[in-house]
């Protein structure tokens, strides 16, 4: 009997940690240099992406938008986007009848090189299209250690043509 406890509570520690996986936002570089984009959707009452960026050294002017919709009562209508807890503006967030349409976004000037969540909330209506978001962020990239051997060969380099110089 204690064995058969013991299963079922491992099989319960396994669903729950799939059941609360996040999904994770890739980014892809865009035709402007060190600017990157990704994409991410979902249609659950509660969705949470992960954006990791610490492979990055720093990443600055993060723009990111969620956008849905509801007809005749299908869709997805947002309650509420945030980023690590700040919370993204309803600039468009209308609601007639069983019609409706929100665009949410959120400008931040800088990001730290870590690991940061997205979180949409709202609720799935009758055959649920769910909703998308964007994002846009500018980051630096951390220098290759290949560049300080570069860098210090340099500085070596020139010291020793200097040294030579002076004798």
């Amino acid at each position: 009997m204690n064995f058969k406890s013991t299963i079922l509570a491992a099989a319960l520690l396994v669903a729950s940690a799939v059941a609360s996986a996040n999904t994770t936002i890739v980014l892809t570089p865009t035709a402007t240099p060190h600017l990157f984009s990704g994409t991410f959707a979902g249609y659950a009452t509660t969705n949470t992406f992960d954006l990791d960026l610490t492979h990055f050294a720093s990443a600055s002017n993060f723009f990111g938008q969620v956008s849905a919709n509801f007809t005749g009562g299908a869709g997805y209508d947002v309650t509420g986007v945030s980023l690590d807890g700040h919370s993204f503006v309803p600039v468009l967030d209308l609601t007639f009848g069983n019609n409706g349409v929100d665009y949410w976004q959120l400008l931040k000037p800088t990001l730290t090189n870590t690991l940061h969540h997205i979180t949409v909330t709202g609720t799935p209506l009758i055959n649920t299209q769910g909703f998308v978001g964007s994002l846009s962020l500018k980051v630096t990239p951390v220098p290759e250690p290949e560049t300080y051997a570069m860098m210090i060969a340099g500085l070596g380099l020139v010291g020793f043509m200097a040294r030579r110089r002076k004798a």
